[in-house]
């Protein structure tokens, strides 16, 4: 794992270039993610289909990035660092015609930290406008599920616990940067996990905003 990690920072053909000055060298940015696990729903019987929907996950994530010497063609190479999530939200289908049950699950919430490290080249449309594309490799920290629990015994209880969710996770991110100023910049776009996690990859869309320097 961390030759792959020091051989994708070192000669990759992609990257997602956080930087709108060209003459900085470093930058900061945060930003908001909507997250979820796409391909749970490929692998469910019918009978599970009606008993739970997947739905989208917000939350925050802070990260530096540095630009580099190196250059892929004519296109500038930037590496960086980020602290965020990965995730998604489910809920479950009790039958109506049925008595409720002194406990079940209403929903989940499943919010996996990973220490994300990437590498993006940037093609400059304009001095405003920038688009960029790369690979990414998450190193897994933490992972929790919160359950909301309810029935005749539970009356809407939260569960906090972890889940036993270990693996790191590669992906490549795309999308677009527009520089508001001289140092200040927005960036929007798509992380798509291409590691299958027991059926389902992760799939994250991210708004961030930053400063260089």
């Amino acid at each position: 794992m961390k030759i792959f990690i020091v051989l994708v920072l070192g000669t990759s053909l992609f990257g997602q270039a956080k930087e709108v000055n060209s003459s900085a060298m470093w930058g900061v940015y945060s930003g908001y993610q909507s997250m979820q696990i796409s391909g749970i729903e490929d692998d469910a019987s019918d009978e599970e289909l009606g008993s739970f929907s997947s739905d989208r996950l917000g939350s925050y994530y802070i990260g530096v990035w540095k630009s580099t010497d190196w250059k892929i063609g004519s296109l500038p190479v930037t590496i960086g660092a980020e602290l965020g999530h990965r995730g998604t939200s489910s809920n479950y289908e009790t039958d109506s015609s049925q008595d409720q049950p002194l406990m079940y699950i209403n929903s989940a919430e499943i919010l996996i930290t990973y220490l994300d490290l990437w590498t993006t080249v940037n093609y400059r449309m304009s001095d405003k406008f920038n688009l960029w594309i790369g690979p990414s490799i998450g190193i897994h920290l933490d992972e929790k599920v919160t359950l909301d629990i309810e029935g005749q015994e539970a009356e809407s209880a939260e569960l906090s616990t972890d889940f036993g969710f270990n693996e790191n996770d590669f992906g490549f991110l795309v999308g677009a940067g527009y520089s508001i100023s001289k140092n200040i910049y927005i960036n929007a776009g798509l992380y798509k996990g291409l590691k299958d996690h027991d059926g389902g990859k992760f799939n994250n869309l991210f708004i961030d905003l930053g400063y260089s320097f």
